[in-house]
């Protein structure tokens, strides 16, 4: 995804940010994993991700790291938006076995000088729900 493309995925309220996302999105383990982003706005933030063979367990269903990777990453875009952050805390719940496509969200909880919140929910392509984290940033001074 280059530049231009980004934009179009952000809303009006996070564009000026564009460089800074682009950063966040561009992290080589992220590409790795072919985390992609989808949309990005101040109150949402939401990436996807095909499971790959090498993501899966020995069930064949998708790793909990895999899926972990997704939360943590789609957290980082939206913490990380108008300024630097990093995680302090992430504790995620896993609900079912996951296959294909998924589809992560992100929302902020509470924002604050020095922590802010975020809840990050993994979908299904049948938008079941897969996993579900509450994640806390530690705000970086500039």
């Amino acid at each position: 995804m280059d530049r231009e493309d980004l934009l179009s995925r952000m809303s009006d309220d996070v564009k000026e940010y564009v460089d800074d996302v682009m950063k966040v999105y561009n992290v080589r383990f992220a590409r790795q994993m072919g985390i992609e982003i989808v949309s990005v706005s101040h109150e949402e933030v939401v990436c996807e991700m095909d499971l790959r063979p090498d993501q899966l367990n020995y069930m064949g269903f998708g790793h909990g790291g895999a899926i972990f990777s997704l939360v943590d990453h789609t957290f980082g875009i939206q913490c990380n938006i108008e300024h630097p952050c990093t995680s302090q805390n992430i504790a995620i719940n896993y609900y079912r076995p996951a296959q294909g496509r998924l589809r992560a969200i992100s929302h902020p909880i509470n924002r604050s000088r020095s922590l802010e919140v975020y809840e990050v929910r993994v979908l299904s392509e049948e938008g079941k729900l897969v996993a579900s984290a509450v994640c806390t940033a530690f705000v970086l001074k500039r």
